[in-house]
């Protein structure tokens, strides 16, 4: 039985072996994948084995941290996302359309121009004209690569050897063009033969626009600008290859584009200049900013205008027109020992900048001594320069009318035909006191308004001394005077406006920094404010004729002045004759309505030179053709950056004798401490330059004198390092 079994047991083993053996039977296939369904179902019991005895407990994070470190991750993730997501912005648009001669990339439009032929010897700064387009948004990329100076020869030989060949060949009219390239190739050859670096030059202009129909414009100009004098290239679209050309064109990329020349190390040097002949850099002046587009500095010297020394700035409220203003008055007069600083405005907005800088406070509406009828002589050197029928007594006397006619305006009073006795009551005073129109009699003593008033009182007394031809006249007279002088009583001793009626009692020849403080309650403006600035400037004005200083006056919120009409032909004549006496004056306001109200303004506006504009929503298409704006000029006002600390600089539109520069206002460290300074809430000792390591000035000008001495005599005077005020020698060298 056992053997029956075991030859059963046999036969059935070979069987199987068979089938294995065969797996392409019916029998052998179905027994493959019988022993795969039992390899499966083993290896999942012990795959579930395993795993049953080896599974720790997961534990979630959130279990075992506080609530506020959660927040605090999440709050670092959102924040990582955040910069995730603005670096892809930055870097690559979300979308690029392609088309022949133009990309649509992202929200604007785009065409990339490369340069076929390059100018053989270019001269300095040959760009430099397209880098002072400000109507045109465009990126210049060039790439610019060393070459092999040992093949670079030997191609320009090769090149040099095939010209002459050709030439020699040519037996046409073309020959001696072909001579002239050869001659050109033979003197580039034997430059480098003596030395001159030899590099690969390839140029990218990419030209960008928010509408299809401006970017052709732009195009047209961008290319005009390269084709002519000084820069004499030739640009050209990269047809159907606008994806390499917008590659080439990156910050960052390499040149897929291909298209090279060479280039010596001259050109390469005319080229870098350009960016840097693009901006304005004057001797003599003072930086307004830095070029928003090269970073290069913009400094103007509004003295060395040929049209006047005048200028304006304009900006929206937080703009940061008045910090500009503050750090470019700052930097003014500290420019130049032989300059003075006047400051005017009503809103105490310039009290810590005056108090930072140690300035003579004159408060007005106090007991100071400002005589509105004040004359000073006119210096010869003027003299020679005025017109033959100039007449300074005559503006003078129009600037003194003009006064007292807005003073009785400012009251509600009209004057009528009482116009005729003030006028001579005023020319008499002036002739008590010997100034006539002879300019030589306008040293003598001023007249004040209490002075008139004498003379209104001889007329009330004894008006037929005052009659022109009829007797009849004396009555009008005798009565026009005893008005006048019950109108004019404020400016008595104990009058409202008493230090108006006697003689000024300050001279800016003896100040470095004046503050002119009206001295309004909170400031607060009220109607008389237009009339007080009125007087302030006259004053400033007279003064300034003396001096043999230049005078950097800069007038805040100029709107109150700007909107009287009475008051704008006197300021127009000041604006006239400023700079025959080296007297700049600077405007600062809101808006630029008030410059068009009046032909007044408008031929103010024309003696203003330098014109900075902030940010100013104000300004559409009619305001800037009345300033001579184009549309991206005006949109670059529109959109300026607004002055904050985030950013740490505003933007504004510089403008000087018709040429625009975009600009960046920054202010360095030392500098912000003196523009940010609040006198009531901080002491001048902390200011710097205020401290114990302070440079006393007796010293400092003793100093001065023995070195112009020492120079003087032809003697070597040692360098003396400046002392630091902060005792912070970092942050001097950061600042630099």
């Amino acid at each position: 039985m056992l053997s029956v079994l075991l030859q059963a047991g046999g036969r059935a083993t070979d069987q199987v072996a068979e089938w294995l053996l065969n797996p392409t039977s019916t029998e052998g296939a179905a027994l493959y994948v019988l022993l795969a369904v039992i390899l499966g179902v083993a290896g999942k019991l012990l795959w579930g084995r395993y795993h049953s005895t080896n599974d720790e407990e997961e534990v979630d994070f959130s279990d075992v941290l506080d609530e506020e470190t959660l927040e605090e991750g999440n709050a670092e993730g959102q924040i990582l996302d955040d910069i995730s997501e603005s670096h892809k912005t930055v870097t690559a648009p979300a979308a690029i359309e392609w088309e022949t001669r133009a990309a649509q990339v992202g929200e604007q439009w785009t065409t990339t121009l490369y340069i076929a032929d390059y100018a053989d010897y270019p001269s300095d700064g040959y760009l430099s004209d397209l880098f002072e387009m400000t109507d045109v948004q465009f990126d210049l990329t060039a790439h610019i690569t060393p070459k092999n100076q040992e093949r670079a020869r030997n191609e320009l030989q090769d090149i040099a050897d095939d010209l002459q060949v050709d030439a020699d060949i040519e037996q046409s009219v073309r020959s001696a063009y072909l001579q002239e390239r050869a001659n050109e190739a033979a003197a580039t050859y034997k430059a480098v033969e003596n030395g001159a670096n030899v590099f690969d030059q390839g140029m990218f202009i990419t030209v960008r626009a928010d509408k299809k129909e401006e970017l052709r414009d732009a195009v047209q100009e961008v290319k005009s600008a390269l084709r002519d004098d000084p820069a004499n290239l030739t640009p050209k679209t990269a047809i159907c290859r606008q994806d390499l050309a917008l590659q080439s064109a990156a910050p960052i990329g390499d040149n897929e584009f291909g298209r090279e020349s060479i280039a010596l190390g001259g050109a390469v040097g005319a080229l870098l200049s350009s960016p840097h002949n693009a901006t304005i850099l004057e001797e003599g002046g003072v930086e307004f900013g830095i070029h928003k587009d090269n970073q290069s500095p913009v400094v103007i010297d509004p003295f060395a205008r040929d049209n006047g020394y005048a200028m304006f700035t304009v900006g929206d409220t937080g703009s940061g027109k008045s910090f500009s203003s503050k750090q470019n008055f700052i930097r003014s007069i500290e420019q130049s020992k032989d300059r003075i600083g006047i400051i005017l405005e009503p809103l105490n907005n310039w009290a810590g900048v005056a108090e930072a800088l140690d300035a003579k406070r004159i408060t007005v509406g106090g007991t100071l001594g400002l005589n509105p009828l004040e004359i000073r002589e006119t210096p010869e050197h003027v003299q020679r320069a005025m017109g033959e029928d100039a007449s300074p007594f005559n503006e003078k006397l129009d600037d003194a009318m003009s006064f007292l006619t807005n003073f009785f305006a400012l009251r509600g009073i009209s004057l009528g035909d009482r116009r005729t006795t003030l006028e001579l009551g005023l020319k008499r005073a002036y002739k008590r006191n010997g100034i006539t129109d002879d300019i030589s009699t306008h040293d003598n003593p001023s007249p004040t308004i209490r002075d008139m008033m004498d003379v209104f009182e001889d007329m009330v007394d004894e008006p037929e001394e005052f009659v022109v031809r009829a007797n009849e006249e004396a009555g009008k007279i005798k009565e026009d005077a005893t008005w006048l002088l019950d109108q004019l009583r404020p400016f008595e001793e104990d009058g409202r406006h008493a230090n108006l009626g006697q003689s000024s009692d300050f001279d800016i020849r003896d100040e470095k920094v004046i503050y002119l403080d009206l001295a309004q309650q909170e400031g607060s403006v009220d109607s008389s404010t237009a009339l007080t600035m009125q007087l302030l400037i006259s004053l400033v004005y007279e003064r300034a004729k003396v001096s043999d200083k230049e005078v950097v006056f800069y007038i805040d919120e100029a709107r109150y002045i700007m909107q009287d009409a009475a008051s704008l032909a006197f300021l127009e004549t000041v604006f006239r004759h400023h700079r025959h006496h080296d007297l700049s004056i600077r405007l600062v306001t809101q808006t630029v309505d008030e410059f068009f109200e009046h032909a007044e303004s408008e031929a103010i506006l024309d003696q203003c030179a330098v014109k900075q504009f902030h940010r100013l929503d104000g300004m559409d298409e009619e305001w800037a053709d009345e300033f001579g704006l184009n549309y991206a000029q005006m949109r670059f006002v529109q959109d300026a950056v607004p002055g904050n600390e985030d950013a740490g600089f505003s933007e504004a539109l510089v403008g000087v004798d018709g040429e625009w520069r975009g600009i960046q206002v920054k202010a360095m460290a030392k500098e912000k401490q003196v523009i940010d300074f609040e006198p009531t809430e901080q002491r001048r000792t902390s200011l710097p330059g205020a401290g114990e390591d302070a440079v006393n000035p007796d010293i400092q000008t003793f100093q001065d004198d023995l070195e112009a001495r020492a120079t003087g005599n032809g003697e070597t005077v040692p360098e003396r390092t400046p002392a630091e005020t902060d005792g912070d020698s970092e942050e001097g060298d950061e600042n630099a």
